[in-house]
């Protein structure tokens, strides 16, 4: 139960927020130390697994704020003292495959490494980095694509730390990369390097984007994907697909009644309202209502006002569009001015650490309002 990192980044085009994809990569750098180095076989010998495919589509982050490593399809391990690998026509990922991978090098855990440089750099920006395969223009073309890589309340000094550990884990020369545990450690520090405000838990995150996400996932029942899979045998065997309704001739002989039938209506509707404009000269056919849909997520312990409207941990409010204000009431007494432009299909998400995230861009900070009061309302019930 969980949504992929690329799946995230679909939703948040110019990237995750900063403090989601280092801690995210922190710990799938620790999962990697640990398949390879602490991770026993029943012989008490570590098994040495290699990734070899560690992408954004194959690390995947619950609806709890875990962090999982998927997809060991092409993984690479020792297993009672002799070497096992599983194969597969596709031996990785571009851009993640490590350069020492087409040139047919025996696998190392820098492979993996290498690849968690690749993903983070797409976690942080959007876009996956395009390196080539020369040395000389693989390092130009990172030292220019690091350029992208920007958090927000980080230090200058702390994002150049940043870009160089990224610069490190995608070294074209393997033995130039780090450890996935010194990544680890690194990625950890830079951490405490970030303005606390801008600091998001992963389970915070993971109730206020991720559950979103995945529960608004498409749903198949049981016996339609199982006819979808029959039907897809039966596609490749014949090239026919089985008939769920009964053939039916079609109605020819009233189709051109009904079409001159609607068309009729149409004419006397549309001359109905030129008559009902002429007569009421310049006035509005129609009451307009030019207010737009915003929705919000906010605590369970919390409540909001949006113009009108309470809410209670998520909902959705019509208000007139342009500078707004979200006010956030917790049950401790506290409480927050989040501002924000509202637009039709606004989101406005809670992500912990007094910020929100507009439209699941980059977390921004909300202003405390000290002794706020929570209002005792009826959750407003979305339009």
């Amino acid at each position: 139960q969980g949504v992929s990192l690329d799946q995230l980044l679909l939703r948040f085009k110019d990237g995750l927020p900063g403090a989601i994809a280092l801690e995210v990569i922190r710990q799938t750098c620790l999962a990697l130390h640990v398949a390879y180095a602490e991770a026993l076989g029943d012989d008490g010998r570590p098994l040495r697994v290699i990734h070899r495919d560690i992408k954004p589509s194959n690390v995947m982050l619950s609806i709890h704020g875990e962090v999982k490593v998927l997809d060991f399809g092409i993984a690479r391990g020792e297993f009672q003292g002799r070497e096992a690998r599983t194969e597969s026509v596709v031996m990785g990922s571009r851009p993640y495959m490590a350069p020492e991978r087409l040139d047919g090098v025996n696998d190392s855990p820098a492979v993996d490494v290498y690849s968690s440089g690749m993903s983070l750099f797409e976690l942080l920006t959007g876009r996956p980095m395009s390196l080539s395969i020369n040395p000389v223009s693989h390092d130009q073309a990172m030292n220019r694509q690091l350029q992208y890589v920007h958090i927000q309340g980080m230090s200058t000094a702390a994002v150049e730390d940043l870009r160089d550990l990224i610069r490190r884990m995608c070294a074209y020369t393997r033995e130039y990369r780090p450890s996935a545990a010194d990544c680890a450690r690194d990625l950890e520090q830079l951490q405490y390097a970030m303005d606390r405000r801008y600091h998001i838990a992963l389970d915070e995150f993971a109730r206020t984007t991720v559950l979103p996400i995945y529960e608004s996932r498409p749903r198949i029942a049981p016996e339609d994907a199982i006819q979808q899979e029959d039907e897809d045998f039966l596609l490749e065997v014949t090239g026919a697909l089985t008939s769920t309704s009964p053939h039916r001739e079609p109605r020819v002989a009233l189709a051109p009644y009904v079409f001159v039938g609607v068309l009729g209506f149409v004419v006397v509707l549309l001359g109905g309202l030129a008559l009902i404009k002429a007569l009421l000269g310049d006035q509005t056919l129609l009451s307009s209502d030019d207010r737009v849909r915003v929705e919000i997520w906010i605590p369970n312990n919390a409540q909001a006002q949006l113009g009108e409207a309470f809410l209670a941990s998520k909902g959705a409010a019509r208000i007139a569009p342009g500078s707004t204000l979200l006010e956030i009431f917790f049950d401790d007494g506290t409480s927050l001015h989040c501002p924000f432009e509202a637009g039709e299909g606004t989101s406005v998400r809670w992500v912990g650490s007094s910020s929100v995230s507009i439209n699941d861009g980059d977390a921004r900070p909300c202003t405390p309002v000290h002794e706020a009061k929570l209002m005792d309302v009826e959750p407003h019930s979305p339009p």
